[in-house]
């Protein structure tokens, strides 16, 4: 829903106050997505059935498979992050999530039950295994703990960590043998394969060193024939408690009442809210007309401005949309990027537009002003970055190209600094340039061959930082490689945006504080508190503001702007929807755009 909101900005910060009058508009959601996966389908007490679907981050949609009607089981207060979902006896439905993660209960008359956590914590999980012996197992992040739940007795229980190496933190597959014995695909610092006998808490790590090095989570699914079976890069193997048989393979295991109703199998929910429907004995198709609402993908990024026109993107999934200035609307731009994670960055460039997407570090081009033809327009000129993922920022360097830093594979040091020549789509990539640091923001140099980076001591999720402190370097574009390093404010473990004020100088951010760099001087002149706690991403807008060059942030609920030559913050403007801000940009005649949850939001900065 679009609206319009006013409210009074205090300008105070640094000893400064005065107040202006802001008025802040709801641009509505840029993304509507009305396709709904199914993931249970279990009998009403009246004989019906019903299909769930997992609408992410906030509930579980029950749709009725003969009416189409639809009702929620909402967890947002649970935090709810994702789910593991199975079809339990006697038509109720068992499920984990929540944070930290905790099972339910719900039952063909519609009784809702929690019964309880089983371990913590437990934040994040990649689905879930139920046995033939109506077991339902899950195995968690950040701990690595496989938890369980008889779905027969509704006792939740805690097999605790399976890894003993402090630098696994993911389960990310369990699967079982019809003997009872549990096996947990362990990553991502490196892979890991432990047997679990659930009956006596015993447990092994049973995959061979030369794959146990290897980086990333061995495959596991349960065969046709009740063993369970794994993949390790191109090796398939069978699981024992005790080792692995290399060479064996056996088809996953399918339950061809999994997904039944009466005399259909379910389908999914369409496009256009339609659940589908096939008749197992002639296999033709009919679909059910639903009163599914669909759902807004909360907003992740706004990239660039181009021709009258907003850039961004959304998380879960990554879906590109534009908000013409003119015409007051938004298009999703669903055939252009690749439809993972999240959009991180869109950069104009006069060639077109340049996405970075997460997973792995996803490049893609799209030329507006041109027709769309199949490989070219729009293009994906690199699926990945090899052992690298989220690309956060695209920056112009002096040579022109364009670069971003990365952050490394799940549970690994050390990002990369990768080059991009819009001309020819090559890339040129260099490997832990800063080692042990994750590279995020850049900043050209004016005047120079340089780019500024901005380190991390983190690392891909899950890493175990080796630095106790975070560095700024220079990286020369001629001679390829570090001149400089260097700490501006002593004890950050983490620099975050970075952006070229007015007078050539740069305004960067670490921690609670923003601070003055002289790249020619290489020396810092000046670091100063900022007026906010946390900050929003991408957290500084290289678009300055005004005839002074102010430099725009967002943190909490707050708008505020940095002059760096005064050298004082200022903060411009407060309201409840930037506490949820992720994404923003200023646009050329000075309105802050930036996404809130699902929707766009602007205000006007020139005061």
């Amino acid at each position: 829903m679009m609206g319009s909101w006013s409210i009074v900005a205090m300008t105070a910060a640094c000893g400064m106050a005065g107040a202006a009058h802001v008025e802040f508009e709801d641009l509505g959601a840029p993304v509507l997505i009305r396709k709904l996966s199914i993931v249970a389908v279990t009998p009403t007490s009246a004989g019906g059935h019903i299909a769930w679907g997992w609408r992410k981050q906030e509930a579980l949609v029950g749709v009725d498979v003969s009416t189409g009607k639809t009702f929620t089981l909402d967890f947002r207060k649970y935090r709810a992050v994702n789910l593991a979902v199975a079809a339990g006896p006697c038509g109720s439905l068992f499920f984990y999530v929540g944070t930290p993660g905790r099972f339910f209960k719900y039952t063909p008359d519609a009784e809702l039950v929690e019964l309880g956590i089983p371990d913590t914590p437990a934040s994040y999980w990649m689905g879930g295994h139920r046995t033939r012996s109506d077991v339902l197992y899950v195995g968690t992040y950040p701990e690595a703990i496989l938890v369980a739940c008889d779905m027969r007795t509704g006792v939740v229980s805690s097999l605790g960590r399976v890894t003993s190496d402090k630098r696994e933190k993911y389960i990310i597959k369990v699967s079982a043998a019809d003997t009872g014995m549990v096996y947990c695909s362990v990553g991502l610092h490196h892979q890991e394969l432990w047997s679990v006998d659930p009956n006596t808490g015993a447990r092994q790590q049973i995959l061979p060193e030369s794959m146990a090095r290897e980086q990333g989570a061995p495959k596991l699914w349960t065969g046709t024939d009740g063993q369970v079976y794994g993949r390790s890069g191109k090796t398939n193997f069978l699981c024992r408690p005790d080792g692995i048989v290399e060479g064996t393979y056996r088809a996953p295991r399918q339950d061809p009442q999994a997904r039944r109703a009466g005399d259909f199998t379910v389908g999914n929910v369409d496009a256009r809210g339609r659940l589908r429907l096939v008749e197992a004995a002639t296999q033709a198709t009919s679909f059910v007309q639903t009163d599914y609402p669909g759902r807004a993908p909360a907003v992740f990024s706004i990239g660039c401005e181009r021709d009258r026109k907003i850039y961004g993107g959304t998380v879960f999934p990554g879906i590109t949309w534009r908000y013409d200035l003119d015409k007051a609307a938004f298009e999703e731009l669903s055939d252009v990027t690749p439809k993972v994670i999240q959009i991180y960055d869109t950069f104009s460039h006069p060639k077109g537009l340049f996405f970075a997407s997460y997973m792995g570090c996803k490049l893609d081009f799209f030329d507006p002003t041109s027709s769309r033809r199949a490989g070219t327009n729009p293009r994906r000129f690199k699926r990945s970055i090899p052992g690298h993922e989220r690309p956060v920022q695209w920056e112009a360097g002096p040579d022109g190209k364009l670069y971003f830093g990365t952050t490394p594979a799940k549970g690994r040091l050390g990002g990369a600094l990768v080059q991009v020549d819009p001309e020819s789509f090559e890339t040129q990539i260099w490997d832990k340039i800063m080692p042990d640091q994750s590279i995020a923001y850049l900043c050209a140099v004016p005047n120079s061959t340089e780019l500024f980076g901005c380190a991390s001591v983190g690392g891909g999720s899950s890493a175990i930082p080796s630095l106790e402190e975070a560095e700024v370097f220079l990286w020369d574009t001629e001679l390829r490689k570090v001149v400089w390093r260097g700490q501006p404010v002593p004890g950050t473990r983490r620099y975050g945006r970075a952006v070229r004020g007015k007078d050539g100088l740069i305004v960067g951010l670490a921690g609670g504080s923003w601070y003055l760099f002289d790249p020619g001087k290489r020396e810092t002149l000046y670091t100063g508190p900022l007026p906010v706690k946390r900050l929003h991403f991408p957290e500084l807008s290289d678009c300055l503001l005004g005839p002074a060059g102010q430099v725009v942030g967002l943190g909490d609920d707050t708008a505020f702007a940095i002059d760096p030559a005064a050298r004082t913050v200022t903060v411009i403007a407060r309201h409840p929807s930037l506490k949820k801000a992720h994404g923003f940009l200023v646009s050329e005649d000075g309105m802050l755009y930036y996404g809130s949850g699902s929707s766009v939001w602007r205000c006007s900065l020139q005061q």
